[in-house]
């Protein structure tokens, strides 16, 4: 399913900002590997599902970590969290309603969040509808809305239906070869999304419109006066800045997290393998750490799991991480944020060359090392080629990053590659002063 898209998460110019913002630091937090609620292998009658959580695990996590003592209110957070679609039920009915049971749930992928702006086609919408009239009726019949919509959609798609026909042929093929827990759940996230995208009018919307229309429309009074909206806006970004929001307690724990993690690489502490070069003569710390290194220590390869970013800012990890991505024939990903970096730090006087230089080889038509994004990107970069700024390339750097961290990065780490690095990786012994 290709639908074009534009990803404003890093800039507040649509309604709700903010409040989707907040959502997702709460999805984010029920991630966390270590704080975040337990993922593990569920049981649906005879398929099971991976990385599933209950509403049960749900509910009692909200009650623990945001200080939550009454149910009733813990049970409506998550049930409209569950309908924005950050997580969704793995069932056929796709219930957005969470109660405290046994129900398995799983989060669904951030490349779907309402937040990054979805424009989802009407052809998108009629392959998905007409796939499923290919489908078992008794697991995938369409309601009598659906089906209205479906003979809406094709008689204004007359022109291409042959081509939207052929796509839920290929669709529907694909998805045979597929395991039944792997089928169970790209259903179930699949009708999460366009729930969220087309909400048709029976049934229940946290907006009571439809998410996306509501997200996206702008107030016309705003265009009479805009100085004035953007000191408003400038005073209410100042605000929230300035908002301490988060319990000393909390703060305390995060960082004392945070320090047991990195104790080891900071030298004040006396971690400084094999001696520390500002109280002794031994300078071998400085040539273990250089940029780039032949063998560099284990300590330094187990910091590049930590994060993508860690390994991104490590030239060692960088050029470890090249020669995966250059096996996987995915390079142009990475050279292209590396170049996307470099035009940060250009003289002003090259930055026009530079720029025109990156979207020869990684945008242009013709461009040899093309990389993924959209045509609403695309299309903005085109239009500020001729008097480009550093920031150009932003929104397609994010995006690239993004999906690099998603795929290659996380293929990375459970490569022989890796484990190879692991193994040869030196520990230097310590020294006596």
């Amino acid at each position: 399913m290709e639908i074009s898209h534009n990803h404003l998460l890093s800039k507040p110019s649509y309604p709700r900002y903010f409040a989707f913002q907040k959502m997702e630091n709460v999805i984010k937090a029920m991630q966390h590997r270590q704080t975040g609620i337990a993922l593990k292998s569920q049981k649906l009658f005879l398929t099971t599902i991976s990385n599933a959580f209950t509403g049960e695990d749900l509910i009692d996590w909200l009650e623990k970590n945001l200080g939550i003592d009454d149910i009733d209110e813990a049970l409506h957070l998550a049930t409209l969290l569950c309908r924005f679609g950050y997580f969704f039920q793995v069932t056929e009915n796709g219930s957005t309603s969470v109660k405290e049971d046994s129900e398995l749930y799983r989060f669904q992928s951030p490349y779907f969040w309402i937040s990054t702006n979805w424009n989802a086609g009407q052809t998108d919408y009629a392959i998905y509808l007409l796939k499923r009239t290919m489908r078992n009726q008794e697991k995938h019949a369409l309601n009598d809305s659906e089906i209205s919509i479906l003979e809406d959609l094709r008689k204004k798609l007359a022109h291409q239906w042959d081509f939207v026909k052929m796509q839920a042929d290929y669709q529907i093929k694909v998805l045979k070869d597929r395991k039944k827990a792997e089928k169970t759940f790209l259903d179930s996230q699949e009708k999460a999304f366009w729930k969220n995208m087309r909400s048709i009018n029976e049934s229940s919307s946290v907006l009571e419109e439809d998410i996306r229309v509501s997200m996206m429309q702008e107030n016309p009074k705003f265009s009479k006066k805009d100085e004035f909206i953007r000191k408003k806006i400038h005073f209410f970004e100042q605000s929230l800045k300035n908002r301490v929001r988060t319990k000393s307690s909390q703060a305390l724990q995060s960082l004392c997290a945070y320090s047991e993690i990195y104790n080891e690489y900071d030298g004040f502490f006396g971690h400084c393998q094999p001696s520390n070069p500002w109280i002794s003569d031994d300078t071998t710390m400085w040539e273990i750490s250089a940029p780039l290194v032949d063998q560099p220590t284990q300590l330094r390869v187990k910091k590049w799991l930590f994060s993508f970013r860690d390994l991104l800012s490590d030239p060692t990890g960088v050029r470890e991480f090249m020669k995966f991505c250059e096996l996987e024939f995915s390079v142009e990903n990475l050279k292209f944020y590396l170049a996307c970096q470099a035009v940060r730090r250009v003289p002003t006087s090259e930055l026009l060359l530079l720029v025109h230089k990156i979207y020869k080889e990684h945008l242009s038509p013709e461009a040899g090392a093309e990389v993924n994004i959209n045509d609403t990107i695309r299309n903005k970069i085109t239009k500020s080629l001729d008097n480009p700024s550093r920031d150009i390339f932003y929104e397609a750097e994010k995006h690239i990053f993004e999906l690099m961290k998603k795929n290659s990065y996380s293929r990375f780490e459970q490569s022989e590659i890796y484990r190879n690095l692991i193994e040869k990786a030196t520990i230097p012994a310590p020294k006596k002063r």
